[in-house]
């Protein structure tokens, strides 16, 4: 054998290297992306981001990666940062990583974290990928219905999904004109990646006036509606499937639960759930039979090492993991900050102080908390174009 032979580098065949690669975190695979073009292409290819995403979203008792969004009151920045915690913890936690921080203006809405992305409301919708610290500002959007009279009212609601199907994340985009009872629908839909940076509009379906809430569960996003504007009129559950792009009205329970505002809607173990809280109560209301619309009644009690969480002017529900534990956070950056995180099933919780938040550049006397970006979060490597 001759001694070149021992220098020689073993032939590794290319399935290998993706199957390698897809085992690694976004920042190394960041910079890999640089080795050569196969490795760049291999890479940025939907196919390996939905098998790295799968990976990464397999790990049985991983830390749980949560992202977390502040709006700065005066000049409306948005700065987003991520914190992992590691199960069973309860003491402090590290300082948190500051992801990047996005001009705009401080509008309430921000998604849940659907398959590594997150959406949020910058005058303009805009998606962004905190894995790769990228984010996608999509075109503006306006209502193209003349106002039927001067008294006619305008309002314009946002929600995100993703379609397991299509492995494809969508924004809805939807304007209601309202003019004496009568309520004027556009929808408009954006698909993320899909190499075609325009809305595109879609059949108008149903009228209704939709609560300023939204969540996605196995490709359809849902939320509560009300079909008028009337004083008598209850809500229903309007579910929009992301695949086909069509709406469907599901019937919900005449009570107070499901009508309330204060109610936020999760996904509990696959089935869309109605969440109220109310001193140191959980009540639920779990659709387990969309077709013949059931609901299933469930209530709990918090616990009493959970109970600081009732203090309704301090803590807010803050969003869900993807086992269903539930998040409580505070409404208002502060120090110390605490998160809250219940798990229904076991009817157990645990306090986690994240330190470290107020020690970033900006001044967090100036900033608020918009808890509802407080979600569980996985790495992906999908790009947004």
């Amino acid at each position: 054998m001759e001694e070149d032979d021992y220098c020689r580098p073993e032939y590794i065949p290319h399935e290998l290297v993706s199957d390698i690669l897809t085992r690694l975190d976004v920042k190394s695979l960041t910079r890999f992306r640089s080795v050569s073009t196969r490795w760049n292409s291999t890479i940025v290819h939907p196919s390996f981001s939905k098998s790295h995403l799968s990976r990464s979203s397999a790990g049985a008792g991983a830390p749980v990666t949560l992202v977390l969004s502040f709006i700065n009151r005066f000049n409306s920045e948005r700065t987003i940062f991520s914190v992992k915690i590691l199960p069973d913890q309860t003491i402090s936690q590290p300082n948190p990583t500051h992801i990047l921080t996005i001009p705009g203006f401080a509008h309430p809405f921000i998604s849940q974290s659907l398959n590594g992305l997150i959406c949020f409301n910058l005058g303009a919708m805009c998606v962004c990928n905190p894995s790769t610290r990228k984010f996608l500002k999509l075109p503006w959007t306006k209502t193209e219905t003349p106002a039927p009279s001067p008294a006619s009212i305008r309002h314009r609601r946002n929600a995100f999904g993703f379609d397991p199907v299509s492995n494809a994340h969508k924004v809805l985009d939807t304007w209601i004109t309202y003019n004496e009872n009568e309520m004027i629908m556009e929808h408009k839909v954006f698909t993320v990646g899909a190499g075609c940076n325009k809305w595109r509009r879609i059949a108008d379906g149903p009228s209704y006036f939709p609560f300023n809430e939204s969540v996605c569960i196995n490709g359809q996003i849902y939320f509560r509606a009300l079909t008028s504007l009337t004083d008598s009129e209850e809500a229903v559950m309007v579910a929009f499937d992301v695949n086909r792009e069509e709406f469907r009205f599901i019937q919900m329970r005449d009570d107070a639960i499901s009508n309330s505002e204060e109610a936020v809607l999760i996904e509990l173990d696959g089935h869309l759930t109605i969440v109220h809280h109310q001193d140191n109560v959980l009540s639920m209301r779990v659709l387990t039979d969309e077709e013949d619309a059931k609901w299933v009644k469930k209530r709990l009690e918090i616990p009493a090492m959970c109970s600081e969480v009732n203090d309704r002017q301090r803590f807010k529900f803050a969003g869900t993991t993807f086992s269903g534990e539930i998040i409580f956070a505070a409404r208002s950056l502060e120090k110390p900050f605490y998160v809250f995180i219940y798990d229904i099933k076991k009817n157990e919780a645990k306090k986690v102080e994240i330190c470290g938040l107020t020690d970033f550049k900006f001044d967090y006397s100036t900033a608020f908390m918009n808890v509802m970006s407080v979600n569980e979060h996985v790495e992906t490597i999908k790009c947004l174009t």
